[in-house]
Parts: C-alpha cells; sequence; structure tokens
C-alpha cells in the first residue's frame, strides 16, 4: 500500500469512528476529565509466546497478563520492524520506522531528535495530558531527562537488576533495589498522585534483558519442569546462508579482523547437541522466572486503577520491543528476520473500544502503537507516522489494512551478522542480505511456521520470489529507506579544544631524559638522516605524553598524524588508553596498522603494504559522531570501517599517549601491543578538527 493511502486511510477512519465517551468534542474544545488514560507496559526481550495463556510453556503462569487478554484484545500477528532494543523503542514512539527517525542501531547512542520526530509522550502532553517515562530509554546512553515528560525516572543505558543510579526529573538519586519492583512502584506512585486527570505512564522494563535475573521470591520457580524443545532445534541449516552457519567464539568477535574473517570457513551443516530437557538452553528458565516480577507489577497496577475507579477508562497495553530466540536454529539473542525475532506480544485492555477476550489476527506493528494512542485520545495523528492506528481493527474493519511489511536489521555489535531486509505477508517470509554474496531465504510460514525449508531458488516457487523482491523494493522506496541513515541528533562537542591540539617535532626538540611540558622523554636519542633529525627509539625507549583533556578521543573528529621509519617489523607506534577505551598505531609484519578498542571490543583497520626501512606519513581518525574509523597512508586512504561501538572519553589513569610502546594496560595485549616499535619518529601531531577525505589524502602524503 501506498504511503499516502494509509495516511488517508487513518485520517478517514479518525472520522468515521470518533468515539463520544473518548472525545467528547472537537480537539480544541475537549473534556480533558473524560478522556482516557493510558498506561503502556513495554517488556525487553519478552518473545510472543512467553506468555501463559499462549501455552508454549505449560508451566509458565502469568496470570495477570492473562486476566489483561481475557478482557481485552490479544493481537495475535504482532511484529517490530527492527529486531534491537533502540530502534525498536524508538519506533514505538514515534510511529516512525528506524530509517525515518535516525535510530537505527544500538551501539552507535544515537539519540531521538524531539524538535523533527516528536514521540507521542510529547504529543500527548502538549495536549494536556500529564506524562510519566519510567525506565530503561536506551538511546544516547544517558539517563537525563528528555522532552515529552512531565515525570521522568530513568536509569543509564541498560541498567541493572539490583543498583541502578537512578534520574529522576534531573536527581541523581541511588536505588539499590529489585529493579522490576522498583519501577512498578514509581509508577504506582505517580498513578496514585495522578488519577484525576488524564494521564499517560510509559513504564518501560529492564526485565526480562541478560542477565537473567529474576527476583529472590522467584528464584526457585519451574524447578522441576522441563522446557519444551523448539520445532528447529534441530536445523542444521544446510539451506540457509552460509554466514549462520559460521562459528566464531567470543574472542574471535572482540577483535575481528577482515583478514582473519575470509580465513573462517562456515560449517557445511550445524550438528546440534542434544536438547537440555531438565534445564532449558542457558538461562532459559530465568528468563521466564524474570517475567514474573513483570505480572505481579501488572497486577499492583490493575489493583490501583481498579481501587481508584479508573480501571475501564485506562487503556493498558502490554508489548515487548522485540522478540528472542531460544534454541530456535541454534540461535540466541534477535536481530534475525525469523519469527521468534520479528514477533513480539501484544495485549490490549479497553473496554470502551476493545471488546474482551477479542483476537485480532491481522498483522500490527511496533510502528502502530503511537498512533493508536494518539487517535484513542482524540488527537490528530502527525502525517509524518508511519504507522497506523488499530482503531479500524477494533471494529472488525481491515479492508485497507497493510498485507505486507518491511523488516530491516543494519550491522551492530555482532560483526559477522550483515545488513538485512525482509518483506513479511500474511504466507510468506522472504529475507535478504545485499552487501554479501550468500543465498536469499523464503519461507510458507503459514506451513512451515518454524521456518525449517528455504524456498529461495526453487523452480516452482520462482514466481513468488518475483512477486516478493518486488514487494520489498516498493516497501523501500515507501518507507525511505536507506542502506545508510544520517543520525538524527546533533553533535555536541560542548567546550572542548578544537584544531591543533599538541605537535612533537623531534626535528626541533631536546629529549636527552628531559621533560617539557609535561611531556618525558625516556631512552630517545637524537638521531640524523637525509630528512633530518629525528628521535631514534630503541631498546624500549619511550614518550610519554601525560594524559590532558583536549586530548580526549571521544568527541568530534580527532586525529593522529605521524611521520615514522620503522627498523622492525612488529610494534605500537603510538598508543592511549586500554581495552576499556583506547587507540593505537601499529606495525604487524612490517605493514602499518590502527586499532581502536571500546569496552574490550577491538576495531582494526590493517594496511597492505610494507613500510619497512623507509619514511611513511600515517594519519588516523576516529569520526566518533559519525562512529567511523579511518587511516591513511603515503597519500592514500588504506581502509575505513564502521565503529560498532564508539570510544567513550579516555580514563585519566589511563589517558597518557605513549610513543613507541603500548602502556601498562595494552590495547591488545594477546596481538600487537606485546611489542615496542623500533625505528625512527620525526613528527607527531592530534587535531580535533574534521577533514575531508581529499584534506586527509593530502595531510598524509609523504614530502
Amino acid at each position: 500500500m501506498k504511503l499516502s493511502n494509509y495516511f488517508y486511510s487513518i485520517n478517514f477512519f479518525c472520522l468515521l469512528f470518533w468515539i463520544p465517551n473518548l472525545c467528547a468534542a472537537q480537539p480544541q474544545q475537549k473534556n480533558l476529565v473524560e478522556r482516557p488514560n493510558i498506561i503502556f507496559v513495554l517488556v525487553d526481550d519478552l518473545r510472543w509466546d512467553a506468555m501463559g495463556f499462549i501455552g508454549r510453556y505449560p508451566f509458565l503462569k502469568t496470570p495477570h497478563i492473562d486476566q489483561l487478554r481475557k478482557e481485552g484484545v490479544h493481537f495475535k500477528n504482532a511484529f517490530c520492524t527492527n529486531s534491537l532494543c533502540a530502534p525498536s523503542r524508538a519506533t514505538i514512539l514515534t510511529g516512525m520506522f528506524p530509517q525515518t527517525n535516525g535510530v537505527n542501531t544500538n551501539q552507535e547512542g544515537r539519540e531521538l531528535n524531539p524538535d523533527k520526530t516528536r514521540s507521542f509522550g510529547q504529543i500527548l502532553q502538549g495536549e494536556g495530558y500529564e506524562t510519566a517515562f519510567i525506565g530503561k530509554w536506551h538511546m544516547a546512553e544517558s539517563n537525563e531527562p528528555r522532552k515529552g515528560w512531565d515525570y521522568w525516572c530513568s536509569f543509564p543505558g541498560q541498567g541493572q537488576y539490583f543498583g541502578n543510579d537512578l534520574n529522576i526529573n534531573g536527581k541523581n538519586i541511588r536505588n539499590e533495589g529489585y529493579i522490576t519492583d522498583e519501577l512498578t512502584k514509581y509508577t504506582l506512585n505517580f498513578i496514585d498522585k495522578n488519577a484525576d486527570k488524564p494521564f499517560c505512564v510509559y513504564l518501560s522494563h529492564k526485565a526480562v534483558h541478560e542477565p537473567f535475573t529474576p527476583a529472590d521470591r522467584n528464584k526457585n520457580l519451574f524447578i522441576t519442569d522441563s522446557v519444551p524443545e523448539p520445532a528447529s532445534w534441530l536445523d542444521n541449516m544446510v539451506n540457509k546462508p552460509a554466514w549462520q552457519r559460521t562459528v566464531i567464539n567470543q574472542d574471535q568477535r572482540r577483535r575481528l579482523r577482515e583478514k582473519d574473517l575470509a580465513k573462517i570457513i562456515p560449517q557445511k551443516i550445524r550438528k546440534p547437541a542434544p536438547w537440555p530437557a531438565k534445564t532449558g538452553i542457558g538461562k532459559q528458565k530465568d528468563y521466564l522466572r524474570s517475567l514474573t516480577a513483570v505480572d505481579e507489577g501488572l497486577g499492583e497496577i490493575y489493583d490501583l486503577l481498579k481501587k481508584k475507579g479508573i480501571l475501564d477508562n485506562t487503556i493498558i497495553v502490554f508489548a515487548a520491543d522485540n522478540g528472542f530466540f531460544h534454541g530456535e536454529h541454534g540461535l540466541g539473542d534477535k536481530r534475525l528476520a525469523y519469527n521468534e525475532s520479528m514477533r513480539i506480544p501484544l495485549v490490549m485492555r479497553y473496554p470502551k473500544l476493545a471488546n474482551a477476550n477479542l483476537t485480532i489476527s491481522d498483522m500490527v506493528l511496533n510502528a502502530d502503537i503511537a498512533p493508536t494512542f494518539l487517535e484513542m485520545a482524540g488527537v490528530s495523528i502527525p502525517a509524518q507516522m508511519q504507522g497506523k492506528s488499530i482503531v479500524p481493527l477494533l471494529h472488525g474493519k481491515n479492508e485497507n489494512w497493510r498485507k505486507s511489511f518491511l523488516f530491516t536489521y543494519w550491522t551492530d555489535l555482532i560483526y559477522f551478522i550483515p545488513r538485512i531486509t525482509a518483506v513479511r505477508t500474511e504466507k510468506y517470509l522472504y529475507s535478504t542480505t545485499p552487501d554479501i554474496n550468500d543465498i536469499d531465504e523464503l519461507y510458507d510460514v503459514v506451513n512451515d511456521p518454524a521456518e525449517l525449508y528455504n524456498l529461495a531458488k526453487k523452480p516452482e516457487f520462482s514466481a513468488v520470489e518475483r512477486q516478493l523482491k518486488s514487494e520489498l523494493e516498493q516497501l523501500k522506496i515507501e518507507t525511505g529507506y536507506k542502506a545508510e541513515i544520517p543520525r538524527p541528533d546533533v553533535e555536541r562537542l560542548g567546550n572542548v579544544k578544537t584544531g591543533k591540539l599538541l605537535s612533537i617535532d623531534f626535528t626541533n626538540t631536546k629529549f636527552n631524559s628531559q621533560s617539557e611540558n609535561d611531556i618525558h622523554f625516556i631512552g630517545v636519542v637524537q638521531n640524523k638522516d637525509q630528512r633530518g633529525t629525528s628521535g631514534n627509539f630503541n631498546g624500549g625507549a619511550t614518550t610519554v605524553i601525560k594524559a590532558r583533556p583536549d586530548l580526549d578521543p571521544s568527541k568530534g573528529s580527532f586525529v593522529i598524524d605521524c611521520l615514522i621509519k620503522p627498523e622492525s617489523h612488529d610494534g605500537i607506534i603510538a598508543s592511549c588508553g586500554s581495552q576499556k577505551e583506547g587507540w593505537a598505531l601499529f606495525l604487524e609484519n612490517g605493514v602499518p596498522g590502527f586499532v581502536v578498542a571500546h569496552d574490550k571490543h577491538l576495531q582494526f583497520i590493517d594496511g597492505v603494504s610494507e613500510i619497512m626501512n623507509k619514511w611513511s606519513h600515517l594519519v588516523a581518525v576516529i569520526e566518533n559522531y559519525n562512529n567511523v574509523i579511518k587511516f591513511f597512508a603515503d597519500g592514500k586512504l588504506i581502509g575505513q570501517r564502521k565503529m560498532l561501538l564508539p570510544i567513550q572519553s579516555v580514563n585519566s589513569n589511563d589517558g597518557d599517549i605513549y610513543l613507541g610502546q603500548d602502556s601498562g594496560d595494552m590495547i591488545d595485549p594477546k596481538g600487537v601491543s606485546v611489542h615496542s616499535y623500533k625505528g625512527q619518529i620525526q613528527t607527531i601531531s592530534f587535531y580535533r578538527e574534521k577533514m575531508q577525505d581529499s584534506q586527509l589524502i593530502e595531510l598524509s602524503k609523504l614530502n
């Protein structure tokens, strides 16, 4: 369906189904007392079938979720458009797909731009609602209050199950309690204080995200119960893309290099181990146990609404940001275009509009939540919202409803999972990886819900595949899909120094074991050749530049520029920080390289040409805002790559810059960091300056 068509449908249905007990008059004349309250409860990583009433886990009891379903509506075919926390949450808040709101990955620290992509909280707040956001925000990692919320209570990033720094309306408070219970308490308090006026509460739980941690009172649940084996546990993946059969251990994943990736050969088939019937896979039971406290909290909210006499005038929605694998196809986590990852739980209770025990089978999306809340509140739906209000479905009107949708994934923390674009219809799933040469996937999800039998390239399904390819391309056009998504937020440099930050020119420096301007020369001796004087680094000689705020590589475009002549094949030319946060220029087998570290993940750019015993000009760049690193040598761009985990401020204890060797807390202790540099360094300079590639090429030329 064309975007213009379904925007028309939204406006049409807003008029057709104008409900007196929701909106007594036109928007400018609304009686706020009669407008419905909204409570949105979001659970992290909860599968669509991890609710008691579904029956997937016979021992799982979720009485309050089940009550919500019995008294309301279950959307049995609800999906996220991108199966990651931040992208899904941004879509829920804005009603826009990731390619439109700009939050398309988890790890880059992207943040919604509230002035361009308003959340439903901002819109409802402007219409007289008292709004609250309580829990996990998970964009830009900060716990600072965001626009649109009269009451704010959040923690940084993922948060912890026990012990969190909560920001409550701008004030940081340490809370040591079990976070599911604590967030429920804050929610109950807000409802209690605002029960006499229209309110909107967004309760965003940490649970049931890893590390799956139930409340102490629930940690012994399901001891004797067996987790049923998924139908696809024995999938040998033989007809799946080769990258899905590639096994890379954690250490390899954390220091994966392009040159190493080519050496990793996919398995011909996956050989699954026997299903661990008593314990499930990993900590699957703890995952389900963690849900119990969420369900208990939902019961407390339900009881308070009933006590206050506002239960039936409150829209309650229970949902998740994305699904989760528990052994299907041998997988954990989410991200991929399979049922267990794409599908989400979605249950709503609002007896004034949704009949009790109603089941809706039409495909609904996380993008539909924001426009639905707005229509139910009698508020105009902005034209830029790409989701659709589900109000027509509640009336049994699905003539103009979607028959397909676009699912996307952009490469994120797990390096070897490629970019994915997929189209899902009521009968088929067609998935592609446009950046790699691998097979596509096509499944008949009606007859093969476990997605075991890939029908792509089978002659009898060639017409279906052609039609789905065409549908996929059309959806990409309609939704504004791009391979690279610009950041929606603005770079905030603050008061950091820009331009040239520091330069050491060994041709004009007296450095015989002297210190000047917090630069310490240790064992460096003078050397002269046809290029003039340089610093000779031999026998462990080093230069230490003491840590200072302006040399922080985490802000702006940080440039390292050096002129060297190596005499040994391996060694650290310059480094700063550690595996936690840091960077290093190095030689390996006579070839230069650049590495950036964040949270023990190392991201390398390796050169291709040896530079032994000759002068070479190296320039390395960290574009933290764009999440890109680049490496230039002798007037050529050697390579660039996406930083899946951007570098943060280097701890002042590790912030000294070392020339000639790695610092005591090494960047890569299993590899390049163990060698000291032997050879000449003539100059090294540091800049904070945004430069075009043409400028960097010119800068790196050997003059």
